[in-house]
């Protein structure tokens, strides 16, 4: 019978993962430790859902009372009243408060890096730091501060607990799942993207768990106060058929994506060298982007912010805009995107990625007016974020959720991912290629 247990015992650790010893993760309850590791990964869920569910809601409503109002509508030259005293916070809090930027902190870095190394000192500062950065009218996602704000939380929760240093990774991806599945308002998310960014399997295993109990809470806390998150995000009308010729295209709006990642990617490197002149001066920095941000305020304001409301705006009347002006909008707002990442600020890629992947979409649709509309979108933002994530279960689960993606049309979504990942290799070794001989004729 025991040789029976033992055998049961290794077959199930073999398969899953989930069978390893109880003392191996610090999992067992004893007179040092009286409460179960595991409740501690539910009440930081919790914290953490309901911590960055109130940080959600003081950021729009103070951000709609800055700039979604009449008189900042009417008068265009508001945009630098408000914009560069924000980026004059944010230039002053990186040099005297030596706040986190986009320079130093990543959306992945809390799920792929050392969580031994976050400081929950730095809690107030990183809230403060990622709503100027937003507020100033910045083209950033609130991912980037939010994930910052849930790691830290997680952090302090264990230090005031006195959970081990070596302990505290579960609570640091139960707040992280709890904060961003209820903002995408998918209880996998994170624990797919977790999943995916884990190199070691010994900590994938431990950790994976409480990323799904902290995704599940999270999910459970934001769906309780009504939040839709990014689901049905376009408002797109459903297709029901898919050609056979959907399947050859969507691979090719996949590759589209993957190029216009490139072009993201030289326009990131044309703002680090910009900026790197300013590399000891960061006020200097942060208001050099806030006149650019000024600038193309005043001008054209819906290229400005996240993009998460404007894009949904433009979506509903793609040919108001036209297709020139559409892929123009797309590559503006990379550009600024890589002017926010590499001056100092601090938010995350994601929304702004999609503003672009999406226009792109929506002009190749005003252009091919036969071919479905979430199919072009589901290619072309496919191709471009999986790219940026290097994730593809995650990116693959984040479309199907914002398009509302039917079996289908999720089948299309695979092709366009599985697509990229095969052409980019080549395509990047090419350009290496190209760049290697140029340099060696110039020298």
């Amino acid at each position: 019978m025991d040789q029976a247990r033992s055998d049961t015992a290794a077959t199930l650790t073999s398969v899953t993962g989930s069978g390893s010893e109880r003392d191996e993760g610090g999992i067992a309850v004893g007179p040092a430790r009286p409460v179960h590791p595991y409740i501690h990964v539910i009440v930081i869920a919790v914290i953490g859902a309901v911590s960055v569910l109130a940080w959600l809601v003081f950021f729009e409503t103070v951000n709609k009372l800055l700039w979604e109002n009449d008189f900042v509508t009417a008068n265009p030259w508001m945009f630098p009243v408000i914009c560069l005293p924000f980026s004059l916070a944010v230039g002053l809090l990186v040099k005297y408060r030596h706040a986190p930027t986009t320079l130093d902190e990543s959306i992945l870095d809390s799920l792929s890096g050392d969580t031994s190394t976050i400081d929950w000192r730095t809690l107030p500062v990183t809230i403060v730091m990622s709503l100027v950065s937003l507020f100033s009218g910045a083209v950033l996602g609130p991912e980037g501060g939010i994930g910052g704000i849930a790691s830290k939380l997680a952090v302090l929760y264990a230090e005031k607990v006195r959970i081990p240093a070596e302990q505290r990774s579960r609570l640091i991806f139960s707040s992280l799942a709890s904060a961003y599945n209820g903002l995408v308002a998918n209880p996998l998310f994170t624990g797919v993207l977790g999943t995916e960014l884990i190199a070691d399997a010994e900590s994938r295993t431990k950790n994976l768990p409480a990323n799904l109990i902290g995704g599940s809470i999270g999910y459970l806390v934001f769906f309780a106060t009504g939040s839709s998150g990014l689901e049905n995000y376009l408002h797109l009308s459903p297709n029901e058929t898919i050609d056979p010729t959907d399947v050859v295209l969507v691979a090719v709006f996949g590759l589209l994506g993957l190029v216009l990642a490139i072009v993201a990617g030289g326009l990131f490197r044309a703002a680090a060298t910009f900026m790197s002149r300013f590399k000891d001066r960061e006020v200097e920095r942060a208001l050099i982007a806030g006149v650019i941000f000024s600038v193309v305020g005043m001008i054209s304001p819906i290229l400005l912010f996240s993009g998460e409301t404007q894009i949904q705006t433009i979506a509903a009347d793609p040919a108001k805009y036209g297709p020139p002006l559409l892929v123009a909008m797309a590559l503006v707002k990379l550009a600024l995107l890589a002017v926010a990442f590499k001056s100092g600020f601090l938010g995350g890629p994601t929304f702004p990625s999609i503003f672009a992947s999406v226009c792109v979409a929506l002009a190749l649709s005003l252009v091919l007016p036969g071919v479905p509309s979430d199919v072009i979108i589901g290619g072309v933002m496919a191709g471009f974020l999986v790219v940026l994530f290097k994730a593809p279960f995650m990116v693959i689960l984040l479309t199907v959720v914002m398009l509302q993606a039917t079996a289908e049309l999720t089948a299309l979504i695979v092709l366009a991912v599985a697509t990229v990942m095969i052409v980019q290799p080549y395509l990047l070794a090419a350009i290496s290629s190209r760049q290697a001989a140029r340099a060696g004729s110039r020298a």
